[in-house]
């Protein structure tokens, strides 16, 4: 580490990325419990003071992490379906974001929350974020608010409870949200009212 006048020189951004992406790692293989410095380092291939280095403290790290996920695995791409005009080419591009995410990591950021109130909140962000997004793309190809709400709602309550459930079906997963667009654009469920 060169150290300047007595500092510490600042870190380079591609350590702190490097970390980062190790935590996701981390998370998607051993789930939040396994979310420690030495598996971090490991999935690295660094040592601590190389982390230290990279971040002041666990805490800030932490922090980072939670908020690196949302910028990557959510606020980014938002902004790239953003970019898709036609409203049906970007609900199939929801579809397809829907299903790489990286569901065992949002499975341990989702357990996680349960235990961090910063966490949760920017996952419960997030979602509301997601969920928005998806609302306005089917009110954009359907024209009807409410029903574009329920698709919206839907489609997250398939997210989350794939991603926190224990028998898991990529396949049907696709099928259902597919089920839910395909329904959409052909008015059904138009006149079906919430019970």
């Amino acid at each position: 580490m060169a150290i300047e006048d007595g500092k510490k020189s600042a870190p380079s951004r591609g350590a702190q990325l490097r970390y980062l992406e190790a935590g996701l790692a981390v998370l998607g293989r051993q789930g939040h419990a396994g979310l420690k410095l030495a598996s971090v380092c490991d999935a690295v291939g660094a040592t601590t003071g190389s982390f230290y280095h990279a971040f002041p403290n666990w805490a800030e790290y932490t922090s980072a992490l939670i908020r690196y996920w949302r910028e990557e695995q959510s606020d980014r791409l938002i902004r790239q379906a953003r970019e898709i005009t036609d409203p049906v080419q970007r609900l199939e591009a929801l579809i397809d974001i829907g299903l790489h995410l990286p569901h065992e990591s949002e499975a341990a950021i989702r357990v996680w929350a349960a235990h961090d109130p910063e966490v949760e909140a920017i996952q419960v962000q997030a979602d509301e974020e997601r969920r928005q997004f998806i609302e306005d793309a089917y009110y954009e190809a359907i024209g009807d608010r409410e029903q574009s709400e329920r698709y919206a709602t839907i489609a997250m309550y398939l997210l989350v409870g794939y991603e926190s459930g224990t028998r898991r079906s990529h396949d049907a997963l696709a099928w259902a949200f597919r089920s839910f667009v395909t329904q959409a654009l052909s008015g059904g469920g138009s006149t079906t009212r919430g019970r």
